[in-house]
């Protein structure tokens, strides 16, 4: 008697759930940067998405700030290193610029460093932090940053911005 009442419930879930749809995918594409986000990344808007300028925004209204990517120049032999310490010699030439340090993340993209640093803009306390990796054809630098109001929530800011680098994908070829 049980296994009809389980058959009855699961036709019953299966009906009432209504047509299946197929979701509508929210791959997000940059042509001219190369770059291609699986998805929008949780608690982001896209800000921008046209030419060279991929932007994104705080989906809170009450939250400031700006993510962006920027790709360099193909080049043999991109050295994170030397990019993460010009991020921090821009941050500590900044009005009161305080560089907070950075770290070596290890993921499918192969080594990638995080680089923080705060400074004075226009009276307002602001960070910058900045991942920066191989872009994901290769020989490319491929920097992400986030420029958003010092606070309490420094933490969770940067891990958002971690976060964007499992939203690579290949870009599609054309």
């Amino acid at each position: 008697m049980s296994r009809k009442l389980s058959i009855v419930v699961i036709c019953l879930m299966l009906s009432c759930a209504g047509p299946s749809s197929t979701p509508e995918s929210t791959e997000i594409e940059n042509l001219d940067l190369g770059l291609t986000l699986s998805g929008l990344p949780p608690g982001f808007v896209i800000a921008s998405n046209q030419g060279s300028s991929l932007e994104l925004r705080p989906a809170d209204q009450q939250k400031k700030g700006i993510l962006w990517f920027e790709v360099g120049p193909e080049r043999e032999g991109v050295n994170l290193v030397a990019a993460v310490q010009a991020h921090q010699q821009q941050m500590e030439g900044m009005p009161e610029g305080d560089y907070k340090g950075g770290q070596e993340l290890q993921g499918d993209f192969g080594s990638a460093f995080y680089s923080r640093g705060q400074y004075l803009d226009q009276g307002e306390r602001m960070e910058e932090t900045a991942v920066f990796m191989i872009h994901p054809s290769g020989n490319r630098l491929l920097v992400i940053h986030y420029r958003y109001p010092a606070g309490d929530d420094s933490a969770a800011r940067v891990e958002q911005v971690i976060d964007v680098i499992s939203y690579l994908e290949m870009p599609s070829a054309s």
